[in-house]
């Protein structure tokens, strides 16, 4: 049995630029979550004679540090139960040995963890030059400064609980490439799902900040190309030992629990 996923990345750029986008909607209702936009076609990159600056690389970080990497594994490991429960052929396993896809789920824990850390360096210079291409140094230190506010981190840490894959998912156990459509649905329920949990305080604090940080709404501009590289992300294969690795720990618990 083999798998190919890939653990879930760095959506919290795409998040919040939802986010925000919608809170700035928000001014004259902020008892009422907004409707999540959806962004199509792609600004022009600006002439940007600083693409090295250091804030760029702060700004990952900022955005990084928002995220509970310990949920969001939680919930792709979840997604993954989901898709294998749909399997009649594992529901089936689950019927009579109980407990046996929550055993599988959980020792391929390990491996999807390495390989999302492993994942995330190869990508870290193309997510820091989406960046440079669409803000200036002191627009990416306006936004990290708000990943670290207390409202920017409440935001991220309601999204991401409601974080489930379940689009992604579907196509990775299914041996299918991952869509950026697949993609952008996950984080537009996340979105919706994490608004609505935030009270009007929390949405006309979102809806202030949008306004007076022209930065936060410019974000918008990278989002076409940082959901080409979500996708691209998702789709990176495991690597042979990884898949050699989750390969034998599925059949040492199925032989352990159905002898021959």
């Amino acid at each position: 049995m083999m798998i190919r996923i890939s653990a879930l990345r760095r959506t919290a750029l795409a998040v919040t630029m939802l986010c925000l986008a919608s809170a700035a909607g928000a001014q004259d209702v902020p008892s009422q979550p907004p409707p999540v936009p959806v962004f199509a076609g792609e600004a022009p990159t600006i002439a940007n004679p600083q693409p090295d600056h250091p804030a760029y690389a702060d700004l990952i970080d900022a955005i990084d540090e928002t995220v509970d990497k310990s949920t969001l594994i939680s919930n792709g490991l979840a997604a993954i139960k989901r898709q294998m429960e749909a399997n009649p052929d594992l529901a089936s396993a689950e019927a009579v040995s109980p407990g046996i896809l929550d055993e599988i789920v959980g020792s391929m824990r390990p491996v999807l963890e390495r390989q999302n850390l492993r994942v995330t360096a190869l990508y870290r210079p193309k997510m820091i030059g989406a960046m440079a291409d669409y803000l200036t140094p002191d627009e990416a230190a306006s936004v990290a400064g708000f990943y670290r506010s207390d409202i920017g981190r409440k935001l991220m840490g309601s999204v991401v609980a409601n974080f489930n894959m379940d689009q992604t998912m579907a196509s990775a156990m299914s041996e299918k490439p991952i869509t950026e459509t697949e993609v952008r649905a996950d984080i537009t329920s996340a979105v919706t799902q994490g608004l609505q949990q935030m009270d009007s305080k929390d949405l006309a604090e979102m809806g202030r900040q949008a306004f007076s940080n022209p930065a936060l709404l410019k974000l918008q501009r990278v989002n076409p190309k940082i959901q080409r590289l979500r996708a691209e992300m998702e789709n990176e294969a495991l690597t042979p030992e990884e898949d050699a690795t989750i390969g034998k720990l599925i059949q040492d618990i199925f032989a352990r629990r159905f002898p021959q």
